[in-house]
């Protein structure tokens, strides 16, 4: 069997504060050790580099955007355990005495009802905690107060990116499209500047962000 070998990347002055960030403030070593490996396949792209790429990118994005942030799950299974262990199979049975154009129903207890209310309403709100997952990294870790406040383009891209890692996390049949390898260093480069800036003390994150929004401007 053959071997290749890859070199271990060595971290910029930037990528070593990044990863010192995570690793030592954010106390997520895990984090750092996977923002490090996607940095060493990138710059090996060593065979699947894209993949696992993806998979690096996403869920530093995800896990980031989620550091002190309450974590609320709704816990569908064991509802639904519950809920099935009261289900009467009758409720969910058309009547017999009507055709099929006429609307039927059962009375089912008030209790049953409030329990699918309860899991709808969970539902419904950690779906809005997902849609505010997307602004979260910005008023979290650079500093604005909320979603309105956040420069269009800063979410544009960290979204663009977002989106692009969980398109290329899982394995297709369809080949990746062409520009493939300079896509996942693009997006990747767009997480690892906001890491960056993320990293810095306010003024230099006030300074980073300037900087930016001077450039865009051009």
């Amino acid at each position: 069997m053959n071997h290749t070998s890859s070199e271990r990347v060595t971290l910029s002055t930037e990528q070593q504060i990044v990863f010192d960030w995570l690793n030592d403030e954010l106390e997520l070593p895990v984090y750092a050790e996977i923002y490090k490996g996607a940095l060493d396949l990138l710059y090996n792209k060593s065979s699947g580099y894209i993949t696992f790429v993806s998979h690096a990118g996403r869920d530093l994005m995800n896990g980031i955007s989620q550091k002190g942030a309450k974590r609320e799950q709704v816990q569908y299974v064991n509802r639904l355990n519950k809920l099935q262990d009261q289900w009467n199979d009758e409720w969910g049975e058309k009547e017999s005495n009507t055709t099929d154009n006429a609307e039927s129903g059962h009375l089912i207890p008030y209790g049953i009802c409030q329990e699918i209310q309860d899991l709808i309403d969970e539902h419904r709100e950690g779906r809005l905690r997902a849609s505010e997952a997307e602004s979260r990294f910005f008023t979290a870790f650079l500093d604005y107060p909320d979603q309105e406040r956040i420069p269009d383009n800063f979410l544009q891209e960290w979204k663009a990116a977002k989106d692009w890692f969980l398109a290329h996390t899982h394995l297709r049949e369809n080949e990746f499209e062409i520009d493939a390898s300079s896509e996942v260093e693009k997006h990747f480069r767009t997480l690892d500047d906001s890491l960056y800036v993320a990293a810095g003390s306010a003024l230099e994150r006030m300074q980073s962000i300037n900087e930016i929004l001077e450039e865009t401007n051009e």
